[in-house]
């Protein structure tokens, strides 16, 4: 059986009259003098200051019996459940702490002991391969944040990350290929392949997941790259026209 003790934002036990507010009040009370806390998620701000925590607490009620609390808050709201049942109170626990970390508007999870949901300071290393087929690491235990809504699991911050790192890849390898066959850039430096690794943690320990995605090489033709010298002629002489204009 769970009771509501205090919530901003649903009816208390006091408001439907399962309870009286001096017996919420001495559950309030027991929580924080003989509470012992249990099991914990919370996140920080940019600054590192406390931002939302979710928690189980057990304690003894004036009567003798225990009970498990189950605890949200953050700088706008918080809610105090008891539950007669450990099992219904991590229960319960578990599922705000996995709705929130789908929810673009709750906090971030820095930590939590929540198997599967993945925490929003997640730390990755990205790769890229060469067209010789050779991988190379671009950035190592790399840190980012990423909001509750694109972080449901580390296998959804994994894709996240990749996509950003993936975003107009292909116009990349099509203006390093161009530079290559005129002599301004190296012959290999088009990505045919990037891969990110993310870790993140569970209650089962330490989780990585990995994705990649493939690229492919670009092989511009001599009209193409006499059309791109061109260009570049063109974009040159304006530049020269706009210099000699500022100097007179």
């Amino acid at each position: 059986m769970q009771h509501i003790l205090s919530s901003t934002f649903n009816a208390s036990a006091v408001d439907n009259g399962t309870l009286s507010e001096e017996e919420a009040d001495e559950l309030l009370a027991a929580i924080d003098s003989t509470g012992t806390k249990m099991r914990s998620s919370h996140s920080v701000d940019e600054h590192g200051n406390p931002g939302a925590e979710a928690k189980v607490t057990g304690f003894t009620s004036p009567q003798g019996v225990e009970l498990w609390a189950v605890t949200y808050e953050d700088s706008a709201a918080t809610e105090t459940a008891v539950h007669d049942d450990r099992q219904d109170a991590e229960s319960s626990y578990e599922s705000q702490v996995r709705a929130l970390a789908k929810c673009g508007d709750s906090p971030w999870w820095d930590e939590s002991d929540v198997s599967g949901v993945s925490l929003a300071a997640i730390e990755y290393t990205e790769e890229i391969r060469d067209e010789g087929g050779q991988w190379h690491t671009a950035k190592e235990d790399e840190a980012d944040r990423l909001s509750g809504g694109e972080m449901a699991t580390v296998g959804d911050a994994a894709a996240v990350l990749l996509e950003r790192a993936s975003q107009d890849q292909d116009l990349r390898n099509w203006l390093a290929a161009l530079d290559a066959a005129i002599g301004i850039g190296p012959d290999d430096a088009q990505v045919t392949g990037r891969r990110v690794t993310v870790r993140g943690t569970a209650a089962t320990g330490p989780v990585a997941h990995v994705m990649a995605a493939v690229f492919e090489p670009v092989h511009p033709t001599e009209e193409e790259i006499a059309a791109y010298c061109e260009q570049l002629s063109q974009v040159r002489d304006e530049y020269e026209q706009e210099s000699e204009s500022d100097l007179c």
